[in-house]
């Protein structure tokens, strides 16, 4: 057999197992917005929750704690920490899919961290431990230790938890942007925002993800 033969078969093998590897990337891709769908509407119709219609084309990818910390460490995009039974997420989510399918975001990261925090309570002035957290629930809280809010109830702010929704937007490794929750004046999370509110909510989102991809007016500078 010949060098350009060679050649020629080992560039086959390459387009081949990149057109297979595409593909696989695709129909998983495809899966993990179709299973983010079937999560959160699942709960639909059932009277202690709201209503939630999450878009086929969410662009969703479940996340494991190695890949949200890899994300934290060197990646680029939105990492969502939520719980389909959570009433603020319900009500916070469809907005962040929104803001994220109207900005054009590719890298959207989803991950459950509801069972891995600790559960701690004030008695008699002491913060006593009724459940322990993991060992990668407390590496997350170290890394988001200078954007999350303090454990409530407390009374001291050196203690930090990850409460629900939380969204985390990520440059490069770098934190530029952070929500928790919906709005202040969102008081009861088994109604759904106003029109007014999601509104709001829309443009913190929508703010938060300018400061990854550094939107600029193509008149002005940035």
């Amino acid at each position: 057999m010949n060098k350009k033969k060679v050649i020629m078969i080992v560039l086959l093998f390459v387009v081949i197992v990149l057109a297979m590897l595409i593909i696989y990337l695709c129909i998983n891709k495809g899966s993990d917005s179709i299973r983010f769908k079937k999560e959160y509407e699942s709960l639909n119709a059932q009277e202690k929750y709201i209503d939630v219609k999450i878009p086929e084309d969410n662009n969703v990818q479940y996340a494991s704690f190695d890949d949200v910390m890899d994300v934290l460490n060197s990646g680029t995009g939105i990492i969502y920490f939520g719980f389909p039974e959570c009433p603020w997420c319900r009500n916070a989510l469809p907005v962040l899919l929104k803001a994220a399918k109207d900005n054009e975001v590719s890298n959207f990261y989803y991950y459950n961290a509801k069972s891995i925090r600790d559960e701690k309570v004030l008695k008699d002035g002491k913060v006593v431990t009724n459940k322990k957290g993991t060992d990668e629930y407390y590496k997350l809280l170290d890394k988001l230790s200078d954007v999350i809010s303090p454990y409530q109830g407390l009374n001291d702010d050196s203690i930090k938890r990850l409460y629900f929704p939380t969204a985390v937007f990520v440059m490069g490794g770098k934190i530029v942007g952070f929500h928790e929750g919906t709005v202040d004046s969102q008081e009861n999370p088994s109604k759904n925002l106003t029109s007014k509110q999601e509104k709001e909510l829309l443009n913190i989102y929508n703010e938060n993800i300018e400061k990854i991809y550094g939107f600029c007016d193509t008149e002005k500078s940035c």
